[in-house]
């Protein structure tokens, strides 16, 4: 199952709104997103771009970790 599926909603949703002023960089998040598996085939750029949206979402993160951050926007 690709990791877009677990993506958190409130994270999913600002991605989505962004697609008509930055189609193709948030394309191309989507595509890395659905080819992506485990956290680790995400590029950097990618997992940024999600931390910087689930912020923005005021997702709660539980630790400062960037890795541990990550897990959380996909419920882990």
């Amino acid at each position: 199952m690709s990791l877009l599926k677990e993506l958190d909603p409130r994270v999913r949703e600002l991605l989505n709104a962004d697609k008509e002023q930055y189609p193709h960089s948030t394309q191309h998040m989507i595509d890395n997103l659905q080819s992506a598996y485990v956290i680790g085939d995400l590029t950097v750029t990618t997992a940024s771009n999600l931390i910087d949206y689930a912020e923005k979402a005021k997702v709660e993160f539980d630790t400062n970790s960037f890795i541990l951050k990550l897990y959380q926007i996909f419920g882990r």
